[in-house]
């Protein structure tokens, strides 16, 4: 973990908080897109509910990987998207 500065690892460190919400979102019946009588529909809307925990953690390892390749600035954006979606995450559960 030396490759990278301490703020980074921070900043993109925060992207992992999700996993603790994980189980709210795989088990707790949320619906933040609505819900449908289609299977396929319910199906599909459940997978984009999951997105909202899994798109943070993997933009994580998304931005770590951007800034290892000398890509620092998109690493940072990445990691700064990553935060705002965690955030939505965590602040969805409380609405």
């Amino acid at each position: 973990m030396r490759l990278f500065p301490l703020w980074l690892l921070v900043l993109a460190g925060v992207n992992l908080l999700p996993v603790f919400v994980a189980p709210f979102y795989l088990f707790g019946g949320l619906h933040p897109f609505g819900t449908s009588e289609s299977g396929v529909v319910t199906f599909l809307l459940y997978l984009l509910t999951n997105l909202i925990w899994v798109l943070p953690i993997l933009l994580f390892f998304l931005s770590l990987d951007l800034y290892h390749k000398a890509r620092k600035t998109a690493g940072v954006v990445v990691a700064s998207a990553g935060v705002v979606l965690t955030a939505a995450s965590v602040v969805y559960l409380f609405l």
